[in-house]
């Protein structure tokens, strides 16, 4: 992914109403991506971020993790989400605040949320190019045309108990 652009971002609530929480948390950690990974915007451009669809599942708490009765276990991945909104692949985050080192939490948290957002989908991020400069006052991109991008976003996973019973929280 030669784009880089990276925020705690969230997927909607899981439809079924069961143990798992659909909690959402936004903190943007962007600003730790060195300038070169950025993306640049022209003065007649501008960006939207990618939109997580509805149905985005939240990962399952480890069924044989449980009986360890574990406190809160942390996961942050980076999700490459492809031009057309599919995530292409999904990386433990090494080094970001509120995230701990992947080696300090059992991989089969890491598992769980790798195999969830492998099936996650986003109506894709785009730039949006306009002819001359950016009308003042156009919301969206009416005028402009719309060219779809790849990006890189960060999520955070949190994996609890409550009464025996797994959740996860994604954010927060």
């Amino acid at each position: 992914m030669a784009l880089g652009l990276a925020a705690c971002a969230s997927a909607p609530p899981a439809a079924e109403a069961d143990a798992r929480s659909g909690a959402v948390g936004v903190r943007s950690i962007d600003k730790q991506l060195l300038d070169a990974d950025r993306l640049s915007l022209a003065a007649n451009e501008t960006f939207q971020m990618p939109l997580a669809e509805a149905g985005n599942a939240v990962p399952a708490y480890p069924e044989d993790l449980l009986a360890q009765r574990l406190g809160p276990q942390t996961v942050c991945l980076n999700l490459a989400i492809g031009a057309d909104g599919a995530v292409a692949d999904s990386r433990p985050v090494e080094r970001a605040e509120g995230c701990p080192a992947p080696d300090t939490v059992d991989p089969r948290f890491f598992a769980a949320a790798r195999r969830t957002v492998a099936d996650w989908r986003f109506d894709p991020a785009f730039r949006c190019v306009y002819p001359g400069a950016k009308p003042a006052d156009e919301q969206g991109c009416v005028s402009g045309r719309e060219e779809p991008v790849a990006v890189s976003l960060a999520f955070r996973f949190v994996f609890e108990q409550l009464d025996g019973r797994g959740l996860v929280r994604i954010g927060g």
